[in-house]
């Protein structure tokens, strides 16, 4: 679960050091990968914290 945040702060230390200039790039950085990152992360907290309740919810679903 904490890998998608420790990237995310990963890729945001790059972008707050300064050291890239160009503007897509920056885009790119923060958009296409700091962003779906941190969603990754929420999922996952999401999925670790309601996992009782998909559990009885699968197990209802099972034919057997």
């Amino acid at each position: 679960m904490s890998i998608p945040f420790l990237y995310a702060l990963l890729f945001t230390m790059l972008l707050w050091t300064g050291r890239i200039r160009h503007p897509a790039a920056i885009n790119l950085i923060a958009v296409g990968l700091i962003l779906p990152c941190i969603n990754l992360g929420m999922i996952a907290a999401g999925a670790m914290l309601s996992s009782e309740r998909f559990e009885l919810a699968m197990t209802g679903l099972m034919p057997f």
